[in-house]
C-alpha cells in the first residue's frame, strides 16, 4: 500500500517566521520589490527567501504558498471568532431568550440612530464622484525618483580613481574590521576584495558555492544590515548588490562614500 504523502498543512508547517510573514505580504498584494521596501531588506533577500519556502515546501510557485498561507490564516481567523462566540454564548445562559425578547423603547432608538447614520454615510459615498485616472501621473511622479547607481560606474570610479594616502589606507582597514565581524563572514565568503579610492571605496565577495538557503538569506541580511544602528565612522551606504545567479557561487558588491 503506497504511504500518502504530506498535506499541504504540513508542508507549509516546513516554513519559518520569517518565511511565513514574507510571504503573506505577497498573498495580501504586495511585490518582493514592496515587500523589500517594507522590511528593510533587498529585492534579493526577499526572492532567496521565497526560493527557500519553494524547496522546502516542494510547490513550484511562491504565490501558490501564499495563497495556501493566507487561507490558512483567514480559517484559523474563523475558528478563533466562532470559539469566541461559542464561549460567549455558554456563560450567558439567557442569549438565547433575549436574543427572541422584543425591542425595549432603547434599543429602538439605538437602532433607528444606527440606521440613519448609515444612510447619511451612503448618501456622502453615492455623492462623491470617483477620482479621474491621470495617465501621466504615476510616471511623472516617478521620474522624481533617483535613479539607482550604476554599479558599472561606482567600479570605474574605485579602480581608475586615486588614492588619499592617509584615508583610503585607514578606511580599508575599517572596512576589513567590520566585515570580518559578521558572523561566519570568514566561513561563508572566502573570497574578498576591498579598494578605496580617494572618497568611493568597494566591497566584494564571492561565498561558498555550498552555502544553504536560510544561510545565505541570514548572510545577505547581515551584509545589508551593515552600519545600522552602529555606523561606520566616515562613510555611508551607496548600494548593496546581491548576485544569486543558480549556475555560480552567490556573491555579493557593495559601495561606501566619504562622508
Amino acid at each position: 500500500m503506497e504511504t500518502p504523502g504530506p498535506t499541504s498543512s504540513e508542508r507549509l508547517d516546513r516554513l519559518n517566521a520569517v518565511e511565513r510573514e514574507l510571504l503573506l505580504l505577497l498573498g495580501r498584494g504586495h511585490t518582493a520589490k514592496s515587500i523589500a521596501t517594507l522590511k528593510g531588506l533587498s529585492v534579493a533577500a526577499v526572492n532567496e527567501r521565497f526560493r527557500a519556502a519553494r524547496r522546502k515546501t516542494g510547490f513550484g510557485s511562491s504565490r501558490e504558498i501564499a495563497r495556501l498561507l493566507t487561507a490558512q490564516e483567514n480559517r484559523h481567523d474563523l475558528i478563533d471568532l466562532a470559539g469566541a462566540s461559542a464561549s460567549s454564548s455558554a456563560l450567558r445562559p439567557d442569549a438565547a431568550f433575549r436574543r427572541r425578547a422584543p425591542f425595549s423603547g432603547r434599543w429602538s432608538f439605538l437602532m433607528i440612530t444606527a440606521i440613519l447614520a448609515a444612510a447619511v454615510l451612503l448618501a456622502h459615498q453615492t455623492a462623491t464622484p470617483p477620482a479621474v485616472w491621470n495617465e501621466g501621473l504615476a510616471a511623472e511622479i516617478m521620474s522624481r525618483q533617483a535613479p539607482e547607481p550604476d554599479l558599472a560606474d561606482l567600479h570605474a570610479r574605485v579602480s581608475s580613481g586615486g588614492r588619499d594616502a592617509g584615508w583610503s589606507a585607514k578606511t580599508e582597514a575599517l572596512l576589513t574590521q567590520r566585515y570580518g565581524a559578521i558572523a561566519n563572514f570568514a566561513r561563508d565568503i572566502p573570497t574578498v576584495s576591498i579598494r578605496c579610492s580617494t572618497d568611493l571605496c568597494e566591497v566584494a565577495g564571492i561565498m561558498r558555492a555550498d552555502i544553504g538557503g536560510d544561510e545565505l538569506t541570514e548572510m545577505m541580511i547581515q551584509l545589508q544590515s551593515l552600519g545600522n544602528p552602529e555606523p561606520l565612522a566616515g562613510l555611508d551606504p551607496v548600494v548593496h548588490s546581491f548576485s544569486t545567479a543558480d549556475d555560480r557561487p552567490p556573491a555579493f558588491i557593495a559601495y561606501w562614500s566619504r562622508s
